[in-house]
């Protein structure tokens, strides 16, 4: 959140998403210079959003091999949320017609049947013992959307 005083003597407040990852390079030097430019003492935080299958998704981009993916593929069906449709037992059953396909495929397949809508950490869950958000993220959160 960036608070900007207005000449009124009231503050502006700003939100600013972003989902790149070029944070740190482009958008804080950016809202650096905003309050450069209208001369505030204002001062801003930033936050990443906790990663869950989009933690699976680069693991799945950085894989070196067929073994690595069916490795990802079993922490997949533990650990992350995939889409409805997924037919883990066909899947599993069918490994020698995934080995047969080429890396960038097979990456491709397993993306696929990651759910994108779970790609971060709900607020909704920061509870859950699964995800290990810690007490002072807890306590930024409950703070943030007071």
């Amino acid at each position: 959140m960036l608070d900007l005083n207005k000449e009124d003597g009231g503050q502006r407040r700003f939100i600013l998403a972003e989902q790149m990852d070029y944070v740190e390079t482009v958008t804080v030097k950016r809202v650096q210079k905003v309050i450069r430019n209208h001369k505030s003492d204002a001062s801003f935080i930033y936050c990443e959003l906790m990663k869950h299958n989009e933690e699976a998704i680069n693991k799945i981009e950085s894989a070196k091999s067929t073994d690595a993916l069916l490795k990802i593929w079993k922490e997949m069906v533990e650990h992350y949320f995939l889409n409805y449709d997924v037919d883990i037992k066909k899947f599993n059953d069918n490994h020698d017609a995934f080995k047969e396909l080429s890396l960038d495929k097979q990456k491709k397949v397993l993306a696929e049947m990651l759910n994108k809508n779970q790609l971060y950490v709900n607020l909704s869950e920061i509870d859950d013992s699964q995800f290990k958000v810690s007490k002072e993220d807890k306590e930024l959160n409950k703070n943030f959307y007071k």
